[in-house]
């Protein structure tokens, strides 16, 4: 009784299938889905009522009619569940109807039927794409170029999809890194580079989050691989100076700006070798004079080392003022640095002759020094618009100064003024004094 009813069954749907080849098809002259790659009947398929049926179902789909389209691919697979060519029919139905979920599934059944069914790999692509599983889409893609490689919108449309892809990851990692949460930057940071191994910025940007977390050794390994990639990636040399500088190999950090100053000048690759230069210096120095840098408060003898020091070549050459006599600071460890800076006219003694190398420094005296090396190197710095100070009026004997070690960007103003009585530290002064050197194209 069960076979009967089932066979009565293939029947109905049998009839219902040719009823539907009896009837008219629609002329398209506009087709309602004109992305849609048609589903094509096979060869060894075509000549028959089901194949028929098909052509009309899909040309319904096309008019725009998508209910009746999709009745007519679902008594087409009632009557042949195994003709893959209406499973991907019936797939672009769903898609068209926004029912995602159900449309995958047709397009699935396509491909268990047909691996290799062009429009079937085609359409679950669009649907992976429209609910945002790029990774999937890109995979039928591809796919899809394998069954086809004369498909050469669709490479483009891999390489565009792939290229969005990983620079979605990447702003993802970025944003992990800057919001401190360096564990999930890094393995994002890692993923993006499995999909794009040959991309030498993804490692620069892996060792700039390294070095974050005081990892230089790994951090120096990207940079290598980065560098391999890609020898003129400018950032990956300059940062792979940092860290050498910051380990304290002046040699390989010096290499490392060579390579990144014959890719292009920057300012701070001539920050970075006056300040090897210095280190150099500052290697046969006083022990006193390594106390510097971290001096909270500079004083009048430390800031004459650090010019001695840094302007050497420049104190050497100029016509020097006499200095009869300074009585207070013959047995300074900055001794011959205090006379070559006063004979240069760069620092005073008072009336009394007396240097006063223990005395602090302040951001005013500070400025002082900086514009007249400025005036004896006669360098041009940037022109900058003239600062006000809320703290520092134009008619201050300090004012003009201060103004010009700001405008020249060789002092930054403190927090609501120039500050002109706070002391300035060490490192502070290190700084301007490397910045006025690279204006001066001085070391």
């Amino acid at each position: 009784m069960m076979r009967r009813g089932v066979e009565g069954f293939v029947v109905l749907a049998a009839g219902c299938l040719l009823a539907a080849c009896a009837v008219r098809q629609p002329v398209v002259t506009d087709p309602a889905y004109p992305t849609y790659p048609t589903p094509i009947v096979p060869a060894n398929l075509q000549g028959t009522e089901v194949a028929a049926a098909h052509g009309r179902a899909w040309t319904l789909l096309q008019a725009g009619d998508t209910q009746q389209a999709e009745e007519d691919f679902r008594s087409i697979l009632l009557s042949d569940p195994d003709f893959h060519p209406s499973h991907a029919g019936l797939g672009f139905v769903l898609l068209a109807s926004s029912r995602f979920d159900a449309s995958i599934e047709q397009f699935d059944q396509a491909l268990l039927l047909g691996p290799e069914y062009l429009p079937a790999l085609l359409g679950r692509a669009e649907v992976f794409l429209a609910v945002e599983r790029v990774e999937e889409a890109v995979k039928d893609l591809s796919a899809a170029l394998v069954a086809d490689p004369t498909l050469t919108t669709i490479r483009r449309r891999v390489a565009e999809l792939e290229f969005t892809a990983l620079m979605s990851q990447v702003a993802l990692a970025r944003q992990a890194g800057e919001a401190g949460r360096y564990g999930q930057a890094r393995d994002a940071y890692e993923r993006v580079i499995a999909l794009s191994p040959d991309s030498a910025f993804l490692y620069v940007e892996l060792a700039r989050l390294e070095s974050q977390q005081e990892d230089h050794n790994k951090a120096l390994q990207r940079l290598e691989q980065a560098v391999l990639l890609d020898p003129g990636a400018l950032e990956a040399w300059i940062l792979m100076a940092d860290l050498y500088l910051e380990e304290g190999d002046l040699d390989l950090a010096e290499q490392a700006l060579f390579r990144a100053d014959a890719i292009e000048f920057v300012p701070e690759v001539a920050a970075g070798l006056a300040e090897i230069e210095a280190r150099r210096q500052a290697a046969s120095l006083p022990a006193a004079y390594s106390d510097i840098e971290s001096a909270a408060e500079l004083k009048r003898g430390q800031l004459a080392a650090l010019v001695g020091v840094r302007f050497e070549s420049i104190l050497n050459s100029v016509e020097v003022v006499p200095v009869s006599i300074i009585t207070d600071a013959r047995g300074h460890w900055g001794y011959q640095w205090i006379i070559d800076v006063v004979q240069a006219g760069l620092m005073e003694t008072d009336v009394n002759y007396r240097f006063q190398p223990d005395i602090v420094v302040t951001r005013a005296a500070m400025a002082g020094v900086l514009v007249r090396i400025l005036r004896l190197v006669e360098a041009a710095p940037p022109s900058m618009p003239q600062p006000i100070f809320a703290d520092l009026a134009e008619g201050h004997l300090a004012y003009p100064a201060a103004a010009e070690a700001v405008s020249a960007g060789l002092l930054v103003p403190g927090v609501g003024g120039f500050q002109p009585n706070d002391a300035i530290s060490g490192e502070e002064a290190i700084e301007a004094l490397i910045r006025l050197a690279v204006i001066a194209e001085v070391g």
